[in-house]
């Protein structure tokens, strides 16, 4: 019997605990409830959701790190957890790049930048002008201090060589918000938290930080159009802790990728301003990879990192 097979045949056999690290509600929790609903159906395991919030997700990814690694307890992790927080947070007790197994991607969520109607530029390009001609006078706002939202315009200051106010609020919503009064010009995020807003006309998408355009923002360009060098992605995925077998981690990779691609999934997906993206194991090592690199050369020079 080959050691897939037998994977196969023996997994899961109890309960299978997805730790969520964030609270019940958001983006990471409904993720993690979509595929506990489907997760090896046919077996007759229960799945549990485990929200094991705090810390910017490093409570709940500690937890599945010390975990054994037998597949029986996973997290349901972001780019952020994983690619971030070993710059973001120096006083870690585990290492988010080296103690956990990249096991299955679940989503990419699409990614905007979005201004307030009353700006000035009506594309990438005059937005890149218009600010580059005022610097310290635009503003933006993020969900806080080393967000993806701030880190992704930041990111942006970096590679086009710009200068404006970052302005941090206590979570996404307030944020956005704050777009739709006026108190800002700009904000980058999901296009989940935009889409509505935007088709109610308080807010304008300029652009989508991903390297192509997606079809779930039609007419929004790619900002890698006019900023070659500038590429932001934002994804959700399921990590094990290290020492899994790759047998069954190939095992449970090819049932995340099944539920992803059901119909019911990938409808709630796109309403969610996410697009399910099944790949190999090793393809999402190699993204994350990347991400890591890009981000901890930006937390390093913007000097952010938290004790």
């Amino acid at each position: 019997m080959s050691p897939v097979t037998q994977a196969e045949e023996q997994y899961p056999k109890k309960t299978v605990s997805l730790v969520v690290p964030f609270a019940p509600g958001g983006s990471t929790d409904i993720l993690g409830r979509m595929i506990a609903q489907h997760y090896f159906k046919d077996s007759g395991v229960t799945t549990i959701v485990e929200n094991t919030p705090g810390a910017g997700g490093n409570i709940g990814a500690a937890k599945v790190a010390r975990s054994k690694p037998d597949g029986y307890t996973l997290e349901i992790g972001a780019m952020s957890t994983h690619a971030m927080n070993g710059s973001l947070y120096t006083s870690l007790a585990f290492d988010p790049m080296k103690e956990f197994v990249p096991v299955a991607m679940l989503a990419q969520a699409i990614n905007v930048i979005a201004v307030k109607p009353s700006f000035p530029a009506q594309n990438f390009d005059e937005l890149i002008k218009h600010v580059r001609a005022n610097p310290g006078k635009v503003n933006y706002s993020s969900g806080g201090i080393g967000t993806h939202n701030h880190l992704t315009l930041a990111l942006l200051e970096e590679k086009a060589g710009l200068e404006m106010v970052h302005v941090p609020y206590k979570g996404g919503g307030p944020a956005v918000t704050a777009l739709l009064q006026g108190e800002v010009d700009m904000f980058a995020g999901g296009a989940s938290l935009l889409l509505r807003h935007a088709e109610a006309g308080n807010v304008r998408l300029i652009a989508v930080t991903e390297a192509t355009p997606s079809d779930l923002v039609p007419g929004v360009p790619s900002a890698s159009e006019v900023a070659s060098d500038f590429v932001v992605t934002n994804w959700y995925g399921v990590f094990g802790p290290k020492g899994m077998d790759p047998a069954l981690v190939e095992t449970i990779n090819a049932e995340i990728n099944r539920i992803v691609a059901l119909p019911e999934v990938a409808q709630r997906l796109k309403g969610m301003g996410m697009i399910p993206l099944p790949i190999k194991p090793g393809e999402l090592a190699k993204m994350l990879q990347q991400d890591y690199d890009l981000w901890s050369k930006t937390i390093t020079s913007l000097n952010i990192a938290n004790n």
